[in-house]
């Protein structure tokens, strides 16, 4: 006969057991996305939402939450359930800019949102109206020292924003900025003339430059970008400052317990490892990057160390 004591025991380690029983996944997954249909974020979760769907042999599915600048999306994380069936496939300007910039943002990025992996790089072009009569980035610059100011540019993220700004402060010009809600509108105005300037990936632009409504100038960095080989680097038009490496990363909530925070970033990485994920990367023009864990963490502490100097330079207060 089992004493008290070793009646306890069993009991306690029966209940464990029972805790620790229940599969996971064991329903759909939801994939937020806190900007537009047809973004690079969008597209690119859209990706990876198939290969997800394999590694966790469950549904996965896009949940598109726009408005605020992205924040939206991120508030949509926190108030879901903390059971590892929703996370977050954002840009880095969510984790990383989002707290320099937004004085009442209603989380903390660093500290409500639990790093999954960091999944690739992508680029930031600065693009012009395709009939604008400025055809280079020495025509741009030019104009804008002609009349500080009156040049503008749109955005609709805190990295459009910012890498506008780090173009200004790297090229010694002024431009307006003025927001949007989203990336789509504000590319469908520069298509049309109604603004001067958009800084943003390619990927999203790409419908645009179809139909040559917008003209990518420059990119950013030292080098060309693969998927634009006919525009020149930054270091190329002598703007070496205008440097922005935006990258793409799913993110949980925090208060998810620590054990199903492990299987999701094994299923996440076990979904990145296939080679169709690199073959959907190379198609978008994206460079593959990855970071897992606290390894993610630790490099969005060091990006929000990088970009506060800009915006202390720039005069930006949170807002």
């Amino acid at each position: 006969m089992l004493s008290r004591f070793s009646t306890y025991v069993v009991a306690g380690l029966l209940a464990a057991a029972a805790g620790t029983s229940q599969a996971f996944p064991d329903k759909t997954i939801t994939i937020i996305v806190p900007f537009s249909a047809g973004t690079t974020t969008d597209v690119n979760a859209r990706d990876f939402v198939q290969l997800l769907s394999v590694a966790v042999r469950q549904p996965v599915v896009i949940d598109n939450r726009v408005g605020a600048e992205g924040t939206l999306g991120g508030l949509a994380l926190i108030n879901a359930a903390a059971d590892g069936h929703t996370l977050m496939f954002t840009s880095s300007s969510l984790p990383v800019l989002d707290p320099l910039m937004k004085k009442n943002l209603p989380y903390d990025p660093v500290k409500d949102f639990a790093p999954v992996c960091a999944v690739g790089r992508t680029s930031n072009v600065m693009n012009i109206t395709g009939s604008s009569s400025m055809k280079t980035v020495a025509d741009v610059i030019a104009a804008a020292k002609a009349e500080p100011g009156k040049l503008t540019f749109g955005y609709a993220s805190a990295t459009m924003r910012l890498a506008g700004e780090l173009f200004q402060q790297a090229a010694g010009v002024r431009f307006t900025s003025v927001p949007y809600r989203s990336s789509v509108t504000a590319l469908t105005d520069l298509a049309s003339g109604q603004i001067d300037l958009v800084f943003i990936d390619h990927v999203s632009a790409a419908p645009f430059y179809q139909s040559g409504k917008v003209r990518p100038i420059a990119v950013s960095g030292a080098q060309r970008f693969k998927a634009l080989p006919d525009v020149p680097s930054a270091t190329e038009v002598g703007v070496p400052g205008y440097l922005v490496l935006p990258w793409l990363g799913i993110f949980m909530s925090a208060k998810t317990p620590p054990a199903i925070v492990t299987q999701v970033r094994e299923a996440v990485a076990n979904a990145m490892s296939q080679p169709v994920m690199a073959a959907n990367l190379d198609k978008r023009g994206l460079i593959p990057f990855t970071l897992c864990g606290d390894a993610l963490g630790k490099h969005v502490l060091d990006e929000m160390a990088h970009w506060r100097p800009v915006l202390d330079k720039a005069g930006i207060e949170p807002q």
